[in-house]
C-alpha cells in the first residue's frame, strides 16, 4: 500500500502528502552522512515500554509535535503494523528556510513500526517527507526485552544532505534534541529520577 498517495486529515487541515522521490536515488545523491549510535537501558518490561511509545504526544518535553494521525494499521504473521503521519513544527535558521518551499511551513515525518509480541521487540522508522531535497533525517529505533523488567532501546539515526554545512547542523541539532526525546520516554515512564541520575541517556553514545 502506498500510504502517500492518500489524503490525511491533520489538525491543522487537510494535507495531501506528495509521493517523494525513491529513498535510493536521494541517497545516491547526498553526501556519505553522519551516523549517530546510543543505547538506553530502562528499568521497566518491554510491555510497559512499547505502550508507552503511544502515549508520547502531546507532552512538555515535545511541544513541537502539533498532530499525529495513524495512515495504516494491521496484523500480519502475529506482529502489529503501524505507519503514522506527525506533523512538527520548523526550527530551523533563516539561512536554510531560504532554500526550502514557502508551503514547507511544517515538518511531516512518517512513522513505520513493527510491534512483534513473540521475540517481545519493538521496531521503529521515522523519516522526514518533506524537504528532502535539503537533508534527509532516518531514526531507527528498537525496544527489546533484556530481564523480567528491564527493556534495552537501541538508537541508529543517519543524517545526509548534499550541504556539508546543512548536514553538520542538522546532525548537531539532532543530538542536541535527543536529550528532550529521552527525558520525555522517562518521564512518562515514571523513571525520571533514574534519568537525572544516568545523566538522561545513561548509555554509551557513539558518533561516527
Amino acid at each position: 500500500k502506498q500510504w502517500y498517495q492518500r489524503r490525511v486529515a491533520i489538525t491543522a487541515g487537510k494535507f495531501e502528502a506528495c509521493t517523494p522521490h525513491s529513498s535510493s536515488t536521494l541517497k545516491a545523491s547526498m553526501v556519505s552522512g553522519r551516523v549517530f549510535n546510543n543505547w538506553i537501558t530502562f528499568k521497566k518490561s518491554w510491555e510497559d515500554v512499547t505502550a508507552t511509545h503511544w502515549k508520547k504526544y502531546p507532552n512538555s518535553f515535545s511541544n513541537h509535535i502539533l498532530s499525529e494521525d495513524v495512515v495504516d494499521r494491521y496484523v500480519a504473521d502475529g506482529k502489529l503494523y503501524t505507519v503514522r503521519l506527525l506533523e512538527k513544527k520548523q526550527r530551523i535558521p533563516a539561512w536554510i528556510v531560504c532554500l526550502l518551499s514557502s508551503k514547507h511551513k511544517a515538518c511531516y515525518v512518517k512513522e513505520t513500526s513493527v510491534v512483534d509480541p513473540l521475540n517481545q521487540e519493538f521496531t521503529i522508522t521515522t523519516e522526514n517527507m518533506n524537504g528532502r531535497l535539503v537533508a534527509i533525517v532516518i531514526e531507527t529505533l528498537l525496544y527489546k526485552r533484556s530481564q523480567m523488567c528491564e527493556t534495552i532501546m537501541k538508537r541508529t539515526a543517519r543524517i545526509s544532505s548534499k550541504i556539508n554545512k546543512i548536514q553538520d547542523y542538522t546532525y548537531k541539532r539532532y543530538v542536541n534534541n535527543i536529550a528532550n526525546t529521552d527525558k520525555n520516554m522517562m518521564c512518562l515512564l515514571g523513571l525520571l529520577d533514574e534519568c537525572k541520575r544516568q545523566g538522561i541517556t545513561g548509555a554509551v553514545n557513539i558518533a561516527l
